[in-house]
C-alpha cells in the first residue's frame, strides 16, 4: 500500500511534463495547418512540437507580463492546446494523404533501413532513451537545474508572473525553454519541467533522422541521430532541467526550415522560419547567431529583400518581449552582458568581464587540449561528447556532396559561437550538423560507418563511461529507478546526489518567509522558497561580498589615507578625479571621503550632492562613516573617473582626506574644485599615511547587513571567513541558527 502510494507520488510531474508536451504539438499542428507546410509524416512531429513550442512560449510569457498565469489558467490553456491541435490533425488527416503524394517533387521519397539496422538502431535508442527517461523522472538534483533554471521558474510561478529579480543575474537571461518548464513545474514540479527538457532530446533524436530521410539517405540519418544521442553530455543535460538540448533541436529545426524554404520557396514558410530563428535567441544568447545564417541564407538564395525583412520581422515577434523585459526590470536589454554599455545598477562590468573571461578558459591552460578534453577527459569541461567525434575531421570529405555543404556551414557557425563558453555541452547544437556530415562522408564506407556508431553507443553507455577517463565529467552514472517512482523518497535521494540540498532545506526550515539570506556561494535554491542573494550574482551581492571581504583580507581594509592640504577657501564643489589607467582587475576603491577646516571635519548634511563616475548609485558608501563599506569603480581603474561633492551652499575648506586600502595603491588622484564653470586643481600631490581601521569591522558589517534588511547569513564550509566566523559569532555581530554538513546558518544581529 505504501509502495502504491509512493508511485501516486510520482505521476504529477508525468502529468505536467505530458500536457506541456501535448500542447506544444497542438499548437504546433495548428501553426502548420495555416501554413500549408510541405512536410512528409515523419518530420511533421518533431518540427510541429519545436513551431508549437516557440509559440506557447509566447503565449505562457503574455500570462506572465500580465500576472495572470495562475495555475488554472496554465492548465487551461495547454488543455486548449492540445483540443486544438486533436482537431487540426483530424482535418488533416480526413483529407487522406494525397498531400504527401503531391510532395514527392520537393524531397527524394526516403528509403527504408535494412532490417539489422532497423533493428540495431532501435534496440540503441530504445535502450537510451529508458535510461534518460528514468533519470529525467527521478528528483531534479543537477547543479543548474536545482540552481537557478528552476529556482526563477519557482518564483514566476509563485507570484503567478515576472517580477523584478534584480539580486540574480541569471533572470537577465532569456529563458525560452524555463517558460515552457512552468506550466509543468505548477502542475508536477521540478521532475516535470526536466521531462519536458527530456522530450526535447527525443526530438532531436528524430528530427536529425527525418533530415537523413529527406535528402534519400536515411542510414546517414540512423547513424548520425544515435551519435548525437547517445553523446555523454547530451544524455546528461537532456535529462536534467538545463536548456541546451533544446537549443541544438531548435537550431536545428531553423536550418531544417530554410532547407524546405528553399526546396520550394514559398513565401508562407518564411513565417515559422523567422519564428524559430527568433525563438533560438530566446532559448539561449548564443543560439542567436542562427537568425543571422537564416539572414543571410535567404539573402542569398532569394536575392530580394522583401524575404529577408520578413523573416527578420517574425523573429522579431519572439525576440523583442525578451529584450523589453530586460529594459524595464534591469534596465540592459542584453542583460547580464554589455553592462560596460548600458550602465545600470543591477550589474557591474568589472565581474561580468572576469565571469565571460573564465568561461573562456575554464583556467584550461593549453587550448589545444580541448579536443581531448571534450572528446576523453572532460574534467575540466565538464563533460564529453564522446570518442567517436576524434573522427570529426574525416567529416570534410563531406564537402564533396551538396548536402554536406549545406551541413557544415551551419556547424561551423555554431562551434564559432562555442568559444564564448568551451564548457562541452555548448557544443551540443555542433552536434546535429557534425553527425549528420560524418555519417555522409562515411557512407560508402558502410561497415566503418556501422563500427563508428557501434563504438560511441558502447562507450558512451553510463556504466562504461563511469570506467573510463571521462569519469570525472558530468555524465549520467545511475539507473534511480526508485527514485523515480518514489519508492525512495525524494527528500533521501536529494541529499545523497545533491551537493547542497541539506543547506536549502535547512534555509527553508529556518529563514522566515519574506527574509533574504546571503551567501557567498551557491546551494539548490530550487528547494527553497526563501530569496537567496549569492555573492556574484547582482552588484547588491557583489557590495555585501566586499564587506565581508573587508573585515578579513588586510588588502580590502581602509588603512590607507591621501591627504590633500591647501589654503582655506570658500568652495561649493569638489571632485576627485582618478588619472591613472590600470590593468583589470585593478579598480579604484574610497572607504571614505573627508572634509575638514582647521581640524575639524565638515558634518554631512542631507543638502550634500554626491555624484560618482561609473558608480553613481553607491557613491553614499564613501561617506557612510562605515569601515566596512567602501565606494569601488567596478571597473579597470581609467582616466575620468570621479567622485563629485555639490555642497549646496559656500563651505569653508583647507583639507581633504581620503581613505582607502592597499588594493587601490595604483590609482593617482587629483583634487579639483569648480570655479566659474570650470574644474580647476585645488591642491597637488596628496600625501600618504597608514592608519587603522577603528572599531570592529565584522559588527560594523553586520550592522551594514542589517540597514540592507539581509538578517540571515549562510557560510559554506570552505568559504573564506567560515571558520573566523564560527570561532567567535558574537565578533561578527551574528548568531548561530542551525548546523547542517557543510554549513551554518547565522543570524545577523542589529
Amino acid at each position: 500500500m505504501a509502495g502504491a502510494l509512493a508511485m501516486a507520488a510520482a505521476l504529477p510531474s508525468l502529468a505536467g511534463a505530458a500536457v506541456t508536451c501535448a500542447a506544444c504539438y497542438g499548437l504546433g499542428a495548428l501553426l502548420l495547418a495555416r501554413f500549408d507546410a510541405p512536410l512528409r509524416p515523419l518530420e511533421r512531429f518533431p518540427l510541429a512540437f519545436l513551431l508549437g513550442a516557440a509559440g506557447l512560449h509566447l503565449a505562457i510569457f503574455s500570462a506572465m507580463a500580465l500576472h495572470v498565469a495562475y495555475r488554472p489558467v496554465l492548465i487551461l490553456l495547454l488543455l486548449g492546446l492540445i483540443g486544438g491541435g486533436i482537431v487540426a490533425d483530424r482535418s488533416r488527416t480526413a483529407g487522406g494523404w494525397a498531400e504527401y503524394r503531391s510532395l514527392e517533387s520537393l524531397a527524394p521519397e526516403p528509403l527504408a533501413l535494412e532490417p539489422l539496422v532497423q533493428i540495431t538502431c532501435g534496440v540503441i535508442f530504445g535502450c537510451y532513451t529508458i535510461f534518460y527517461f528514468i533519470n529525467a523522472w527521478a528528483p531534479e538534483s543537477s547543479p543548474d537545474g536545482s540552481a537557478y533554471h528552476l529556482e526563477l521558474v519557482g518564483r514566476y510561478v509563485r507570484a503567478h508572473g515576472f517580477e523584478p529579480v534584480t539580486t540574480n543575474m541569471y533572470a537577465g537571461l532569456s529563458e525560452g525553454v524555463e517558460i515552457l518548464f512552468a506550466p509543468a513545474f505548477a502542475i508536477g514540479r521540478h521532475s516535470a519541467a526536466t521531462l519536458v527538457h527530456f522530450f526535447f532530446t527525443v526530438i532531436l533524436g528524430l528530427l536529425i533522422y527525418a533530415y537523413g530521410c529527406r535528402i534519400g539517405k536515411p542510414r546517414v540519418g540512423a547513424a548520425a541521430a544515435i551519435l548525437t544521442y547517445v553523446s555523454p553530455i547530451v544524455g546528461i543535460t537532456g535529462s536534467s532541467a538545463y536548456v541546451d538540448v533544446a537549443a541544438a533541436a531548435v537550431v536545428f529545426s531553423v536550418f531544417y526550415w530554410l532547407e524546405i524554404w528553399d526546396g520550394s520557396r514559398d513565401s508562407r514558410l518564411l513565417v515559422p522560419l523567422g519564428l524559430m530563428a527568433g525563438y533560438g535567441y530566446a532559448v539561449k544568447y548564443t543560439v542567436g547567431v542562427m537568425l543571422l545564417y537564416a539572414l543571410v541564407f535567404v539573402a542569398w538564395r532569394a536575392r530580394r529583400l522583401k524575404p529577408v525583412l520578413a523573416v527578420a520581422a517574425c523573429a522579431s515577434v519572439m525576440i523583442l518581449p525578451w529584450m523589453i523585459k530586460d529594459w524595464v526590470y534591469l534596465h540592459n536589454p542584453i542583460a547580464p552582458f554589455g553592462n560596460a554599455l548600458f550602465r545600470n545598477p543591477n550589474l557591474f562590468p568589472l565581474p561580468e568581464q572576469e565571469w565571460t573571461q573564465w568561461l573562456r578558459s575554464y583556467d584550461l591552460a593549453n587550448k589545444w587540449t580541448l579536443p581531448l578534453q571534450v572528446t576523453i577527459y572532460g574534467d575540466k569541461t565538464q563533460g564529453v561528447i564522446g570518442v567517436a567525434f576524434l573522427a570529426l575531421p574525416l567529416a570534410l570529405l563531406a564537402l564533396r556532396f551538396r548536402a554536406g555543404r549545406r551541413l557544415l556551414v551551419p556547424g561551423l557557425v555554431m562551434l564559432a559561437v562555442y568559444f564564448a563558453n568551451i564548457a562541452t555541452r555548448f557544443l551540443i547544437p555542433c552536434l546535429p550538423f557534425f553527425s549528420l556530415s560524418l555519417a555522409l562522408a562515411l557512407e560508402s564506407a558502410g561497415p566503418l560507418l556501422a563500427l563508428l556508431v557501434v563504438m560511441q553507443a558502447f562507450l558512451s553507455w553510463p556504466m562504461v563511461v563511469s570506467q573510463s577517463s571521462a569519469r570525472y565529467g558530468w555524465h549520467l552514472a545511475h539507473f534511480p529507478i526508485k527514485a523515480a517512482l518514489r519508492l525512495v523518497p525524494e527528500d533521501r535521494f536529494l541529499r545523497e546526489t545533491s551537493p547542497g540540498f541539506e543547506l536549502a532545506r535547512m534555509v527553508e526550515q529556518y529563514v522566515p518567509r519574506g527574509e533574504r539570506v546571503f551567501l557567498l556561494n551557491g546551494i539548490p535554491e530550487a528547494y527553497t522558497s526563501r530569496e537567496v542573494l549569492v555573492g556574484f550574482q547582482s552588484s547588491l551581492g557583489l557590495t555585501l561580498q566586499d564587506m565581508l571581504a573587508t573585515t578579513w583580507s588586510e588588502d580590502s581594509q581602509p588603512t590607507r589615507m591621501l591627504l590633500f592640504r591647501f589654503p582655506g577657501r570658500s568652495l561649493r564643489r569638489v571632485r576627485l578625479l582618478q588619472t591613472a589607467r590600470l590593468p583589470a582587475p585593478q579598480q579604484w576603491s574610497v572607504h571614505e571621503v573627508r572634509f575638514l577646516n582647521g581640524g575639524m571635519e565638515l558634518p554631512r548634511r542631507p543638502e550634500w550632492r554626491l555624484r560618482a563616475f561609473p558608480d553613481p548609485w553607491n557613491v553614499q558608501l564613501a561617506f557612510d562613516n562605515s569601515g566596512a563599506t567602501r565606494w569601488r569603480s567596478w571597473e579597470a581603474a581609467s582616466p575620468g573617473m570621479y567622485i563629485d561633492v555639490d555642497f549646496g551652499r559656500e563651505q569653508q575648506i583647507d583639507e581633504v582626506r581620503l581613505e582607502t586600502s592597499p588594493d587601490a595603491s595604483g590609482v593617482q588622484v587629483e583634487l579639483q574644485a569648480m570655479e566659474r564653470g570650470r574644474w580647476v586643481p585645488l591642491a597637488g600631490r596628496p600625501d600618504q599615511r597608514k592608519i587603522t581601521p577603528q572599531g570592529s569591522l565584522g559588527r560594523a558589517a553586520a550592522f551594514e547587513f542589517n540597514a540592507r534588511g539581509i538578517h540571515y547569513l549562510l557560510l559554506q564550509d570552505g568559504d573564506y571567513s567560515a571558520d573566523l566566523v564560527q570561532d567567535d559569532p558574537g565578533e561578527w555581530g551574528v548568531s548561530v541558527v542551525a548546523r547542517r554538513p557543510g554549513g551554518i546558518l547565522y543570524e545577523v544581529r542589529p
